[in-house]
């Protein structure tokens, strides 16, 4: 070796020295110390620099020239990622300062710069074409390119590096970033074939992910059963490396897995559904994985209103996995699916079902040992039991039809011997009751009626179901023609005592049991409405026997009970006959007297014959209705009003007035009429029926504030009625109708106070609410309203609340509308890129907003958002063509400046024409024809003049 070399080696070490130098000052750089420290490190790396461009210079062809060029490009690297570091700390305290009110403008971030890097790794490739560690180099640029995101030529380089390399690390890595690169473009063929590249080896660490894409790009190319292949040999590898490895691999391995069981069933849904996963998952059904993606494509398919194919799935479900624990949970959502298809047959059927192969007494329920399982299907069943009943019951009670009726009696049996310590236990044994009682088998409803008051003596049906059981034995008294003499002892007669006893030969055995229903009901609900009409017809049964004696003590019962007591004369006039029956005629006059003293014949008489007057105009005033002349009807019936002492009849005169001047279309008399019912009788149960009326007739004859008072009259005369929550919704629509804003949103802010037991008038009256500040311009207020009904939807939602969708995706599009205005008042202006970063923003949330409305898949705010969504592109490419141009540009640089801003336009532009086209064709897809997809055709139209596209171009565009 000459001494010159020698020379050079020596500076070669030096070099190195300091390189290694500076390579450590790079290091404590990247560990974020403080600011001098950064500045002598980036100090040291410069000065290696310089020493490695010295050397360099002096020896460009040397054997060491490769290396020292490398690692030249290295030291270059460290002090732009130094610098870059340092960069992003000066941002991020200016950030703060700007958050703070600090600083006026806010400030720009950083961005990397590895260009230094780049140029001499790409001299270095150039300049020594068999450099022996070539593709470390072009991984080298490659990254540099991938962190600056310039992804084009970062893919470029993975790809020489790619073709260049044997080492197995990188190559993965290159294959990876490229399948990467492709994905991201939609390109599936090239992306499918460098993901594939990665399947050779399981322990690779871009296996999962390679397969995971892979997947997806099968399934957006439509190749779905290869996308299903590809899935399910993701998560058995999945959970082949769980097995071997039993802390996993961590999140992102659950992450894919769950994603690719939800994608497996998307893949079924496009591909044969549950057919084709019976013939494809029988043979891997002990796989816990099948079970996960039929339940999930179940669900699919219920949330796409495909309830057919639902039970199809959930009855593979079932046939996979009958002894499972949620075999009793996949019949309960076969029904559900069947009443979501409005298919009751069905869902009946499937109820049937389930009570057989999981409720009490089956096989299935008695081999589930978890307690709280148990008592969930217990629940279940009980549910669909009841439900059975019920429904048969009502249907029984539609058609009239004694089988029907039988058939709820089966149920109730059923149920009363399975649940008989449930809550609702003591409805089923009193519905079961009237049915019997229905179907004429009086016997077997006195029973059951009489089961209701020994089993739930707390019911609300006690009272009802004592006096129905007195109402049976009557029926069976009054058809039974046969005598046969009874002796009846009454213990606790009229509730006095248990040394109270009444002895009675009854004529028959049925006449017996009524005495002791009688006895029964007013011994145990004796302050029930009923108890008087029960001791006069128990009193005439002992006037009939001439057991005057037992007779007597039940007519002083009823006149000591003269509280609004109908029967009170009646009881007084045959008390006075029975002691006369016996003899006892001073008592009887006694009783004669007190009869006259309190009801005097005079006043009774003129009382009675009034009475009389006014019942028959009221029955001279059916008579016309019934012969058709309806306005003498009408007349009759107001005069009956006016004139009738009786307020029972004056205030159904006066209803059926009003009722016969609407039929007449006398709406204006009508309404006159129906308001009075208010003012003349406000406890009568007739005001809330006559104020509705009232305020719907207001409302034909467009009087809305008349209308919305007559309503709100009602709401705050009884907010528990039937009409009551209407009735307040209805007034605030008046007002709103009658452009009285402030009312309006009061009402409807005052109804979802009120009312949410209907999810969907609930969700509506929220939405109208803010519907109006919108209107008004109202728009933060508008704001607040808009999300409260898209919190409450999701709240229905998650409670399994039955609600409609429409109302609340209306309010999400109006949420994004907001959003829009303001997106489009902001203007690039100086400071341009503070503006522009502001607009962009605002263009993110504004593209966001209207997608989410899009999601709830109802199709006129759908197709609204999806022509939002590309005005939204357009307005954020015209805003920035529009935008001011630096000052002093000479006339080719202003060119220049143009090509280049219309260079980044055309992606809005583009994304702009491809939201049109794909709502016009998922439109026409659906035979959806609305304002929206009009207006997106004439967009399309424009943008495809605008770009040079054809139609038929565009359409091949739209399908792929």
């Amino acid at each position: 070796m000459s001494l010159g070399n020698t020379t050079n080696v020596k500076f070669f070490r030096i070099f190195l020295v300091l390189l290694g130098a500076a390579a450590g000052c790079a290091g404590n750089a990247v560990a974020q110390e403080a600011i001098g420290q950064d500045l002598q490190s980036i100090k040291q790396l410069t000065k290696a620099i310089s020493h490695a461009e010295a050397l360099l210079k002096k020896y460009p062809h040397n054997d060491f020239t490769p290396n020292l060029m490398f690692q030249l490009s290295e030291l270059y690297l460290k002090r732009s990622a130094l610098k870059f570091q340092r960069e992003m700390m000066t941002y991020e305290d200016a950030e703060e300062k700007f958050r703070q009110g600090l600083l006026s403008g806010e400030p720009e971030a950083p961005r990397a710069d590895f260009s230094q890097t780049i140029e001499i790794s790409v001299s270095l490739l150039e300049k020594f074409q068999e450099l022996h560690f070539r593709d470390k180099v072009l991984y080298r640029v490659a990254l540099c390119y991938s962190e600056e995101g310039n992804e084009d030529k970062a893919a470029e380089y993975f790809k020489l590096l790619s073709e260049a390399t044997e080492d197995s690390a990188l190559l993965e890595e290159a294959y990876f970033r490229l399948g990467e690169y492709y994905f991201e473009r939609q390109n599936y063929l090239n992306t499918i074939d460098y993901y594939s590249r990665l399947l050779n080896g399981w322990d690779s660490p871009f296996f999962d992910m390679a397969l995971y894409k892979l997947g997806w790009s099968y399934y957006n190319v439509q190749d779905y059963r290869k996308a299903l292949t590809t899935f399910v040999y993701l998560i058995e590898e999945i959970n082949l490396a769980n097995q071997i490895d039993a802390d996993g691999r961590g999140g992102t391995k659950a992450d894919l897995h769950a994603e690719a069981i939800q994608y497996v069933a998307v893949c079924l849904a496009e591909f044969g559904g549950a057919d084709r996963a019976e013939s494809f998952l029988a043979e891997k059904k002990d796989q816990a994985y099948v079970q996960e993606v039929l339940e999930h494509l179940a669900d699919l398919y219920r949330q796409r209103s495909f309830y057919a194919d639902a039970v199809k799935t959930l009855e593979l479900l079932l046939l996979f996995y009958p002894d499972k624990s949620g075999a009793a949970g996949f019949q309960k959502q076969i029904v559900d699916n069947y009443e979501l298809a409005g298919d009751k047959a069905q869902a009946d059927a499937g109820r049937t079902r389930f009570l057989k192969s999981f409720g009490p007494g089956s096989m299935w329920l008695s081999g589930i040992r978890d307690d709280r399982k148990k008592r969930e299907v217990m629940t279940m069943a009980e549910k669909f039991l009841y439900t059975l009943g019920t429904e048969i019951q009502a249907l029984a009670q539609t058609v009239q039809d004694s089988t029907e009726y039988r058939r709820a009696i089966n149920y109730y049996s059923s149920y009363l011997e399975k649940f008989p310590a449930f809550e609702r236990a003591h409805k089923v044994q009193f519905y079961l009751a009237e049915c019997f009682y229905e179907i004429a088998d009086f016997t077997e409803a006195a029973i059951a009626y009489y089961a209701v008051l020994l089993n739930y003596p707390q019911s609300e049906f006690c009272g009802t179901a004592a006096y129905n059981r007195i109402l049976a034995y009557n029926h069976l008294y009054e058809a039974n023609n046969s005598v046969d003499s009874t002796d009846l002892f009454l213990d606790n007669f009229l509730g006095k005592g248990s040394d109270k006893v009444a002895d009675v030969k009854a004529e028959s055995s049925t006449q017996a049991q009524l005495l002791q229903a009688s006895n029964d009901f007013f011994t145990y609900y004796a302050s029930n409405e009923k108890s008087n009409e029960v001791l006069m017809n128990f009193a005439q049964i002992f006037y009939e026997l001439e057991r005057f004696d037992l007779a007597k003590q039940v007519y002083a019962e009823v006149i000591a009970r003269p509280v609004q007591n109908p029967y009170l004369t009646q009881a007084y006039s045959l008390m006075a006959q029975a002691e006369f029956k016996v003899g006892n005629f001073e008592a009887s006059e006694n009783w004669y007297q007190k009869l006259a003293t309190q009801f005097p014949d005079s006043t009774k008489l003129v009382e009675k014959a009034n009475k009389m007057i006014a019942s028959s105009r009221f029955r001279r005033a059916e008579i016309s209705l019934a012969s058709g002349d309806t306005l003498r009807a009408a007349e009759a019936f107001e005069r009956v009003a006016t004139t009738a002492p009786d307020r029972a009849i004056a205030e159904r005169a006066l209803f059926e007035a009003a009722k016969q001047y609407e039929k007449l279309q006398k709406r204006s008399k009508a309404i006159t009429l129906y308001e009075e019912m208010f003012v003349h009788f406000p406890k009568s149960k007739l005001v809330d029926e006559a104020l509705f009326k009232a305020g719907l007739l207001c409302e034909d004859m467009q009087s809305w504030d008349r209308a919305a008072a007559n309503y709100l009259q009602l709401y705050r005369h009884d907010r528990f009625s039937r009409y009551a929550a209407r009735s307040l919704f209805f007034a605030a629509k008046c007002y709103e109708t009658d452009r009285q804003w402030n009312l309006a949103r009061k009402y409807y802010g005052e109804y979802t106070e009120a009312y949410v037991q209907d999810a969907d008038r609930f969700l509506e009256a929220a939405f109208r609410k803010g519907e109006v500040a919108f209107n008004l311009g109202h728009f933060q207020t508008a704001l607040r309203d808009l999300k409260f009904v898209v919190i409450s939807f999701r709240k229905f939602v998650n409670e399994r609340v039955n609600v409609e969708n429409y109302i609340p995706a209306n309010a999400q599009f109006l949420i994004a509308e907001i959003s829009f205005e303001t997106f489009k008042e902001v203007k690039l202006t100086p400071p341009l890129e503070v503006k522009l970063k502001r607009k962009r923003a605002l263009f993110q949330k504004t593209v966001k907003a209207y997608t989410a409305a899009a999601k709830f898949k109802v199709a006129e705010w759908t197709t609204a958002s999806s022509y939002k969504i590309g005005l939204t592109f357009e307005a954020f490419g015209d805003a920035l063509l529009e935008s001011p141009r630096p000052e002093n540009l000479s006339q080719q640089n202003i060119e220049k400046y143009n090509e280049k801003l219309l260079e980044r336009v055309l992606p809005f532009k583009e994304k702009a024409q491809q939201t049109y086209a794909a709502n016009v064709k998922t439109a026409r897809e659906n035979h959806i024809t609305n304002n929206w997809v009009l207006e997106s055709e004439k967009r399309l139209r424009a943008l495809n003049t605008e770009l040079g596209l054809s139609s038929l171009d565009l359409g091949e565009e739209s399908g792929s």
